[in-house]
């Protein structure tokens, strides 16, 4: 919820912040996550993730997987958070739309996403991603939250 008013009656104003931006990249497509902390900004990269695949407004929370990484340096875990949902959507055909990242940090990440399997007439694919790269990796702290760049070969 954002509040506004004059400072004179006391009340902070919030400023919202972005969840993610889809950025334009020669012949791939790269994804820019924020988040207020790291579990946010995980769980914001999968949101955006899935928003290019599908119209997530389609999409119901019906399965539920559990995600585990080991622990390794942030950018490494972004790779290998996105590239693990991306086998969830390609071996089992399940798009996801909740994202509950429970840990995250040098022990690994642990995460729980739910979402229901790919019907056809139901679920409509908007874009194919073939793996979650290396280039141009970033996870960094940034105006008091967190920010990833990550590009995806379509």
């Amino acid at each position: 919820m954002i509040c506004g008013s004059s400072s004179e009656e006391g009340v902070k104003v919030k400023k919202r912040r972005k969840r993610f931006e889809i950025l334009d990249h020669t012949a791939d497509i790269g994804l820019i996550v924020y988040g207020k902390d790291l579990k946010t900004l995980f769980e914001n990269a999968g949101e955006a993730f899935f928003h290019l695949i599908t119209d997530l407004k389609g999409v119901k929370q019906k399965e539920e997987r559990k995600i585990e990484l080991k622990g390794e340096s942030l950018e490494r875990m972004m790779v290998d958070w996105l590239n693990e949902l991306l086998y969830l959507y390609d071996v089992e055909n399940l798009l996801f739309k909740g994202f509950k990242v429970e840990a995250v940090g040098e022990g690994g990440l642990r995460a729980r996403v739910k979402g229901e399997l790919f019907q056809e007439g139901a679920h409509v694919i908007k874009t194919g991603v073939k793996a979650v790269t290396h280039h141009q990796i970033q996870v960094k702290r940034e105006d008091g939250g967190w920010r990833a760049q990550v590009i995806l070969d379509l």
